[in-house]
């Protein structure tokens, strides 16, 4: 096992017997797909019940809290799925970027805006999603570090802007998805990819084997495995879609199916 995999199994394990031992709710930093993988992989040894959550509800990079069984009893006699996120008070924060001068704004990319908070000296694991509109660019982060960007994080690339603390209770976010449709000869992960990303099979497989393709923040190697309808797929370095299968079979016996892009 990669020492760094064993480390953080270990890790999550230690902040599961902490919540339980003291009675408090524990987080973990900011998880991206790889790492939420490995949290699946020891989910049976942890000590008490999780939720998963990355200020809003379609987040790829989330936090765990770890929930003392005292505690998730109590949140289990109303709707927890609902509950628990504003119950619980992730340390996360929700902050919103705008330019200070929107004639002379450039426009900005994923890169740029996660270059100028790195260069901040943040790390990677205490930033979440960042989401990117016409207007405004809108970034998680932990607690600890909101009052800093807020302050330090003036220019992104050459376009002077302004930040602001917003509630991430109050704040709604619908992914822009665009609607495909593909024909395959059936719906294996590996055809699936090659459709979609218009790639040859054999790229396809070599993404699965190399630990790039994840189905609901899961790492999938099986180039057999058969996509579920409302299936996440998420691509390392290419993109997120979500898979909807169907039954519909056409003449020459290959399968009709949907899939959405988020933009």
């Amino acid at each position: 096992m990669d020492p760094e995999e064993a480390y953080l199994k270990k890790r999550f394990i230690d902040l599961s017997k902490r919540a339980e031992d003291k009675n408090i709710v524990t987080f973990s930093h900011f998880l991206n797909l790889n790492e939420l993988n490995i949290f699946h992989q020891i989910k049976k040894e942890l000590y008490c019940s999780f939720q998963l959550f990355g200020g809003y509800d379609s987040a790829e990079r989330q936090m765990v809290a770890f929930i003392p069984d005292a505690l998730s009893y109590v949140w289990e006699d109303s709707d927890m799925q609902k509950a628990c996120p504003e119950q619980i008070s992730y340390p996360i924060q929700t902050i919103r970027f705008m330019p200070s001068h929107p004639k002379f704004a450039e426009s900005l990319t994923h890169r740029d805006v996660l270059g100028a908070l790195m260069h901040l000296g943040i790390k990677r694991e205490m930033l979440g999603d960042i989401l990117m509109a016409e207007q405004e660019i809108i970034v998680f982060c932990t607690n600890s570090i909101a009052d800093y960007i807020i302050e330090q994080c003036i220019t992104i690339r050459h376009t002077n802007v302004t930040a602001s603390r917003i509630s991430t209770a109050d704040f709604h976010y619908e992914p822009k998805l665009i609607e495909k449709e593909g024909v395959v000869s059936s719906i294996r992960l590996d055809t699936i990819i090659a459709d979609i990303c218009k790639l040859p099979r054999s790229a396809a497989q070599k993404i699965i084997s190399e630990g790039n393709a994840f189905i609901n923040s899961k790492r999938i190697q099986n180039n057999t495995y058969h996509c579920q309808d409302g299936d996440i797929l998420s691509v390392r370095h290419i993109g997120k879609f979500q898979i909807e299968t169907t039954d519909h079979v056409t003449k020459k016996g290959r399968i009709r199916y949907r899939y959405k892009i988020y933009a």
